[in-house]
């Protein structure tokens, strides 16, 4: 190989040194300029010794005419009353220093602009503490987002960071527009693969507060891109636990399609990973609502940071008292159970010892509402309790569609009905699979009735064959998209379709349920005489929101949505009293108490269809408000069962 020379080495020196970006050209620049400016003042000062100037009475002059026409061209005129060969020197200066000048404005204006279009890629540092980080960016965020503006209005300057490939500029015009009031909280974008080290610690996931970490997989995904979502997840919580290096884990609360990695995801990290199988809570929460009407209203104002929260709690100066005395001491806020050596006990017998040791489970509007009062006095009823139970009957339940909320359903439907109950779902297609998921269903249930028949309900005259209003409950699945108003909208069709055909019928008590995706739509769906719904996507993001800002709360509604233990029951005045009239909350909570419940709401028959009035539900009210009750009216429990 042939020796290179010298000039080959500088400029190959020289590319290497500009190559180092914007300072390395900026060092240029400047060296440039002050080669400059010594080369044209030796020239002036040589000149000048060849040539004397009259107008130069000082040395210093030399330097100072040179500095001027480099800088400012105009500076020229110094040499107006000097010889031909200053005034050459001066336009050749100026000259030098025009281009000197202009390169360094366009190597400004050219770094300027690459910082703006960094910032436009969201690539910067992100120098924040205590703030919540959200990994990923689906239809979900924007409703979570929501969420923990409301929960962050106590503080004066609260942060939300996401991360996502999602073009930033197109990140902050989609959260201009659906979370216009963000109050005291700053919404923070950058763009990049969640599970890399880099942007990790770009985004300060290890000073974060809570991490979400959302799945790019939505719930209508087939098996594979489950698959894939899953792992991505996976992936980016290791990549969260490796930038912690070795210090406190942020709580991570992951949202993960198939059991099986939820079970791996909470190895990664013992403790400080939470994930929720958002199906069969739904699934759970669609059949309640369909046999206790109002339940999907109180589910709603139980989770999330606007109203009511779950508190857990710790009383100063506390004596070992029994539960139903513990409840009477707090006048605002309400006491579902409490928590003894890690374990939850809800609803707990109304004379069960809480100890000094045991941790309260409150419902509160806010922690500041939470006060204790060993000395409380609050006048108990001394009203009898009806010797009445509520009678369980044979039920019909339909079911329209099938997706992967749908074995859940009809499992926990058979957890629920009695012995010649009967359960029938209708879909428009029926694969070899479903076939063998519904018989191993129908199977394990031999006391219940269970048929899938092939039919398409939006075909017409099909429905008038159906007889819906034949059945106690009809529920209706919308095939699964990740587009939300793609499935509402055709959630409303099938509503309007059912609704057209009850019209034409008398004393129809078929007590229509469906699944809503999107909060935007609650009033097109009251439109078409459904009482009952559940707004999914707002209802799960409240509590990825809420488990983000408390884990602690993740354990209440696992316990809550558990088979086991108590669940909540919305009952009729009459099992409590034998006449109706004007109660106290305190009343309703000690009658409650005389059956082994636990009282925290009421709801009113009369204001079931105002949406102002949160639809008749009001929880935790204070223990002296005075309600005016009918036969119609109910309380909203904690109870081991519905009788």
């Amino acid at each position: 190989m042939a020796r290179a020379s010298f000039g080959s080495k500088l400029k190959y020196g020289f590319d290497n040194f500009m190559s180092r970006g914007g300072l390395s050209i900026f060092l240029a620049l400047l060296t440039l300029s002050v080669v400059a400016f010594l080369l044209m003042s030796a020239l002036r000062i040589v000149l000048n010794l060849a040539l004397p100037d009259e107008t130069i009475k000082e040395l210093g002059d030399q330097f100072w005419r040179p500095f001027l026409q480099i800088s400012d061209a105009g500076a020229v005129a110094e040499d107006g009353d000097s010889h031909a060969g200053n005034k050459v020197l001066g336009i050749l200066t100026a000259f030098i220093g025009l281009i000197l000048f202009s390169s360094l404005v366009a190597f400004i204006t050219s770094q300027f602009e690459a910082r703006i279009q960094a910032l436009k890629k969201g690539k910067s540092q992100v120098i924040e503490s205590n703030h919540t980080l959200i990994l990923g960016y689906t239809d979900r965020l924007a409703e979570i987002a929501r969420e923990l503006i409301v929960a962050n209005e106590s503080e004066k300057d609260a942060a939300i960071v996401i991360l996502s490939e999602k073009d930033k500029e197109e990140m902050d015009d989609d959260l201009r527009e659906k979370l216009p009031d963000r109050k005291t909280t700053r919404i923070v974008t950058r763009s990049g693969t969640i599970s890399t080290l880099l942007n990790l610690r770009k985004v300060g996931a290890s000073e974060a507060r809570s991490i979400i970490v959302l799945n790019p997989a939505g719930l209508a995904a087939n098996g594979e891109e489950r698959a894939t979502g899953d792992a991505i997840v996976l992936k980016a919580i290791m990549a969260v636990v490796a930038s912690c290096s070795g210090g406190d884990i942020p709580p991570i609360v992951a949202e993960l399609r198939e059991e099986p990695n939820r079970i791996l995801a909470r190895t990664i990290a013992p403790g400080a990973v939470h994930v929720i199988d958002e199906d069969e809570v739904l699934a759970k929460i669609l059949v309640q609502t369909s046999r206790i009407s109002g339940l999907a209203i109180v589910y709603s104002s139980l989770v999330g940071f606007v109203g009511n929260e779950v508190y857990f709690y710790k009383p100063d100066a506390f004596a070992a008292s029994p539960f139903l005395d513990v409840h009477m001491r707090f006048l605002g806020c309400s006491l579902l159970g409490f928590r003894r050596d890690g374990k939850i006990f809800l609803n707990p017998e109304q004379s069960q010892i809480i100890e000094a040791s045991d941790e309260l489970i409150l419902l509160a509007e806010d922690d500041s509402a939470i006060k204790y009062d060993r000395n409380l006095q609050i006048p108990r009823t001394s009203a009898a309790l009806p010797d009445k139970r509520v009678t369980r009957i044979v039920e019909k339940e339909l079911i329209v569609g099938w997706n992967a909320k749908a074995p859940v359903i009809v499992n926990e439907y058979a957890k629920y009905l009695i012995e010649g109950s009967a359960i029938d779902v209708i879909v428009p297609e029926i694969s070899d699979s479903l076939k063998q998921d519904f018989m191993k269903i129908k199977n394990a249930n031999p006391a219940l009735s269970m048929r899938m028949f092939r039919a398409n309900v939006h075909a017409s005259g099909i429905i008038q064959k159906l007889k819906p209003e034949e059945y106690d409950n009809a529920i209706l699945l919308a095939a699964e998209s990740d587009n939300s108003e793609e499935m509402d909208a055709h959630t409303i069709a099938g509503l309007l379709e059912f609704r057209a055909h009850f019209r034409g019928l008398s004393d129809v008590k078929t007590q229509l349920i469906t699944e809503v995706k999107d909060s935007a739509n609650i009033e097109i769906i009251m439109e078409t005489g459904v009482k009952d719904f559940l707004i999914s996507n707002q209802f799960v993001s409240k509590i990825y929101a809420q488990v983000s800002e408390s884990s602690d709360v993740l354990n209440v509604y696992e316990d809550l949505f558990s088979p086991e233990g108590s669940e909540i029951y919305i009952k009729p005045l009459s099992l409590y009293f034998e006449i109706p009239g004007s109660y106290s909350f305190a009343d309703l909570v000690v009658q409650a108490a005389k059956r082994n419940e636990t009282c925290f709401g009421v709801k009113l028959r009369k204001l079931e269809l105002d949406m102002e009035q949160n639809y008749g539900v009001i929880l935790n009210p204070a223990k002296k408000e005075k309600f005016d009750l009918t036969f119609e009216d109910s309380l909203i429990v904690l109870a081991e069962d519905e009788t």
